[in-house]
């Protein structure tokens, strides 16, 4: 299964579960949402639905793609550290400081005098 059908399966099948748990409290608070005048704030619920769903596939897409081993991170699943250029600039700039300064000290003359 390639990765788009795998993240729509899954987008799918995650906003089935989230309209029934939208309809399952309506009717468990004694709210009607079919009625014609609270219609259009559940039809707000379905779009929040399809961004929960949305989401909750990205996020188990990457999960599975680091546990394939396709993902751009390491770490552990979502959590993981991705490698940006701007990291690998900073780590060689560390690198020429910490060496900067090493030959510094190298440079110092001694401070007893002799």
């Amino acid at each position: 299964m390639s990765s788009r059908s795998r993240f729509w399966s899954v987008a799918l099948v995650a906003f089935i579960i989230c309209c029934g748990l939208v309809l399952l409290t309506a009717y468990s608070v004694g709210a009607d949402p079919f009625h014609p005048r609270s219609r259009h704030i559940w039809a707000l619920s379905l779009v929040a639905a399809a961004y929960a769903s949305i989401r909750l596939s990205m996020i188990i897409g990457r999960f599975l793609d680091a546990q394939e081993g396709n993902g751009g991170s390491t770490g552990f699943g979502v959590f993981g550290k991705k490698d940006h250029a701007v990291d690998r600039r900073l780590a060689e700039r560390r690198a020429r400081v910490d060496a900067a300064n090493a030959n510094s000290q190298d440079d110092e003359p001694d401070s007893s005098g002799l």
